[in-house]
């Protein structure tokens, strides 16, 4: 698991979503994820749920591998 899996987790807060596939589709927008503060980080998890939703476990899961997660 990466180093932002606990957060990510914490936001989803129960809701069954991987947190590698919402750290992947957060490293679309972003190369590294170090320098968002924790409000523009949470609002991001945000964004990733719905492109999951959109775009399906199936390319959410492909795309968690492309980054080696």
């Amino acid at each position: 698991m990466s180093l932002y899996a606990d957060i990510i987790r914490e936001q989803l807060d129960g809701r069954e979503y991987d947190p590698r596939h919402v750290e992947a589709y957060m490293r679309l927008q972003y190369g590294t994820l170090d320098h968002l503060d924790r409000a523009t980080f949470n609002n991001d998890v945000e964004i990733c749920v719905d492109c999951i939703e959109q775009d399906g476990a199936t390319n959410a899961e492909s795309l968690a591998e492309s980054y080696g997660l």
